[in-house]
């Protein structure tokens, strides 16, 4: 297993904490295939339901930050609607026939690192912190 889902990646709010778990997930599924035609079918499933979920989390996220007051939330929709595009453009290259699963998983731990680390831990890290005191 590439990445483990624990304490880590968690910040206390499910509608964040669920997109996470779907990316490790994802990158884990990636790490394991080894052959083209298994990394193209976990590409092929995958795709799909990442940018499913993820359009609809994006959503809620940037809902809950509107809540919260963040001054960060055109940064975070920003990165957001990065890593859609960046999707979007995997899929079309897939589409195309291309061996897309090495791009995919490697902007996934990007992302989940440089998102996670970043701006979400900066607008719902730091909401936990104001309600806690």
């Amino acid at each position: 297993m590439l990445v483990t889902c624990n304490d880590d990646y968690t910040l206390g709010y499910r509608v964040v904490d669920d997109g996470h778990a779907l990316l490790v997930d994802a990158i884990n599924r990636l790490n394991r295939a080894t052959s083209r035609a298994h990394r193209d079918g976990e590409v092929a499933g995958l795709l799909p339901l990442l940018e499913r979920h993820l359009i609809q989390q994006f959503a809620d996220e940037e809902s809950f930050l509107r809540l919260l007051h963040s001054d960060n939330q055109a940064e975070h929709k920003a990165e957001h609607d990065h890593l859609l595009s960046v999707l979007a453009h995997l899929r079309l290259l897939f589409a195309k026939g291309e061996d897309v699963a090495g791009a995919l998983m490697l902007n996934l731990v990007c992302y989940l690192v440089s998102h996670l680390r970043g701006t979400d831990q900066d607008d719902f890290g730091g909401a936990r912190k104001r309600w806690a005191a």
